[in-house]
């Protein structure tokens, strides 16, 4: 979560975002598991909710942001509610079959939202708390546009292994790789700020877009992505 998104580069987050939150679903919840309720805390534009919905009758996404939410994939299944981890009971449903944390449990982790998750996860309930890391150093370096690493705290492996009643089922860490497109592989490298403006510096000549997918397709043979990704499955016992 070092990355930086502003109006530049917005554009280029909404053209492309790779699978992962689908992939790791996969890999988390069986092909024939199915929950009547989901709930997504901090869906941010959506795509960790409409990923969830694939496995649920219905799905409410919620985010404090609400220019995020008005800017949300829509999706039949899913219900967006603003608010936190920290303020379930705005979402009017007494309990949730299954509730994912998709990068937003390092924000969220709380006492309240401990208690939150207590009174609406009945035993038996499912959670899943999952992130990933794209790794695009590399690609930058080969394109001549490294920049400096950006010092953060950030923690993917945060998780809930140390509250009593979230008993762990499943979990671990994975590198996946992911075929592209260079314009797709364009898009993700410009939907960062920081790494936009390293771009713009390495093809000066107007939008650096066009100049970039030329690059990536005529001299950078790897077409694929690389992400790490890190997951935890557990099943709630109660207090």
């Amino acid at each position: 979560m070092t990355e930086r998104y502003d109006s530049t580069s917005a554009r280029h987050y909404a053209a492309f975002r790779p699978p992962l939150h689908r992939a790791i679903l996969d890999r988390v919840i069986g092909p024939h598991e199915f929950f009547p309720v989901g709930l997504d805390v901090g869906c941010g534009t959506g795509y960790s909710a409409v990923a969830l919905a694939k496995y649920c009758d219905r799905v409410f996404g919620l985010d404090p942001s609400q220019s995020m939410l008005e800017a949300a994939q829509r999706h039949p299944r899913v219900t967006y509610v603003q608010g936190s981890g920290c303020t379930l009971g705005r979402i009017g449903m007494s309990q949730f079959d299954i509730v994912t944390f998709a990068g937003s449990l390092f924000y969220a982790k709380a006492a309240r939202l401990r208690r939150e998750l207590a009174r609406v996860c009945p035993p038996g309930s499912t959670i899943v708390v999952y992130d990933f890391e794209i790794l695009l150093n590399d690609v930058m370096a080969e394109l001549g546009a490294a920049s400096p690493a950006v010092a953060s705290d950030y923690d993917h492996c945060v998780n809930l292994s140390d509250w009593a009643e979230c008993a762990v089922v499943d979990g671990g860490a994975e590198r996946l790789r992911l075929k592209v497109t260079g314009s797709e592989m364009a898009h993700l490298l410009l939907a960062d700020s920081f790494r936009y403006d390293a771009l713009v510096r390495r093809f000066p000549h107007g939008d650096p877009f066009a100049s970039l997918v030329d690059c990536l397709e005529h001299f950078r043979a790897n077409r694929h992505l690389e992400a790490d990704i890190y997951f935890t499955r557990y099943r709630m016992v109660g207090s």
